[in-house]
C-alpha cells in the first residue's frame, strides 16, 4: 500500500485550495519543502550512520507534527536500499483519557506505513524507560518537537536526553519549521491526518487538558453560541496561539 493511501475513518486529506492563497506561490511553497526535506534527510544520513535501525524509535502520538516526521522518515526508508525492506519502529504511549480518533488513526498508520508500533502506558518518562528495558537495543529517538512547544526554546537538533531520564539521543528534525511549514508538507504530499483537526484542535493531549480552539470558534451573530469550529489550518501564522486549546 502507498504511504500516499486514504484512510477511510479517522483521516483527511486536505483541501489543496488551501495552497493558492495569492500571496503564496504554489512553486516557491514546494521549494520551501523540497529543502527542508533535504535537511533532514541529511539528518538521517547522518543518524544511520551513528545507529542501526533497531536502534532507532520514532516518538509517534498521531499529531500533525510526528506525522510528518514519520511520512518523511517513511519516505527516507523506501528510497535507502539498506533501510527500504525494514520496518520503522514507532512508540505511542496509551493514555485512558485519549481521544479514539487518535488511537484509531494510530493503528491505522501501523498498516499504511508498515511500522512496528510498540504501545506503553504511563508518562512519557515511564513509557521510555519501560521501553529501554524491553528493548535495550534501542538508543536513539525521534521526535516531532518544534521550537514552540513548552520547553524545546533551548533545544538542539540532536541532543541527550536530561540527567535522570533513559539515555537516548533525541533527534528533532523539525525544530524549526512553523505551523505553516507543517500544514504545507501535508497538503503538497496529500498526508493523510487525524480528523480532529477539521474540528478546530490545534494542539492535541487528551480529553481532560485539551479543546478546540477558542480563536476558531465559529458564532452566531446574534446569540454569540459557539456552533462549530474552523479547521486547525486556518491559525497557519499564528504559532503563539497553536497551544490555546490546552488546559
Amino acid at each position: 500500500m502507498s504511504i500516499n493511501s486514504v484512510l477511510e475513518n479517522n483521516c483527511l486529506r486536505a483541501n489543496p485550495e488551501f495552497l493558492l492563497e495569492p500571496k503564496y506561490n504554489l512553486e516557491e511553497i514546494k521549494s520551501n519543502i523540497q529543502i527542508k526535506e533535504k535537511s533532514f534527510e541529511e539528518l538521517c544520513k547522518k543518524t544511520f550512520q551513528m545507529y542501526k535501525a533497531e536502534e532507532v524509535v520514532l516518538s509517534f502520538n498521531g499529531g500533525k507534527d510526528s506525522t510528518v516526521v514519520l511520512h518523511m522518515l517513511a519516505r527516507f526508508f523506501q528510497k535507502d536500499h539498506n533501510l527500504k525492506h525494514l520496518k520503522i519502529l514507532a512508540l505511542f504511549i496509551t493514555d485512558p483519557d485519549g481521544f479514539s480518533e487518535i488511537d484509531e488513526f494510530v493503528n491505522d498508520c501501523s498498516k499504511l506505513y508498515n511500522i512496528e508500533l510498540i504501545k506503553m502506558e504511563g508518562t512519557i518518562k515511564q513509557a521510555l524507560e519501560r521501553m529501554c528495558r524491553e528493548r535495550p537495543l534501542i538508543r536513539a529517538v525521534f521526535m516531532g518537537s518544534r521550537r514552540t512547544d513548552p520547553h524545546c526554546q533551548d533545544l538542539k537538533t540532536m541532543q541527550p536526553t536530561d540527567p535522570g531520564w533513559p539515555p537516548l539521543m533525541r533527534i528533532n528534525p523539525i525544530l524549526e519549521w512553523t505551523c505553516r511549514d507543517i500544514w504545507q508538507y501535508i497538503y503538497v504530499y496529500d498526508v493523510a491526518y487525524c480528523i480532529l483537526y477539521q474540528k478546530g484542535f490545534t494542539s492535541i493531549g487528551n480529553k481532560k487538558n485539551t479543546k478546540p480552539n477558542p480563536y476558531l470558534q465559529v458564532a452566531e451573530a446574534q446569540t454569540g453560541r459557539v456552533v462549530n469550529y474552523r479547521h486547525a489550518h486556518e491559525l497557519l501564522d499564528n504559532d503563539n496561539l497553536e497551544r490555546a486549546g490546552r488546559v
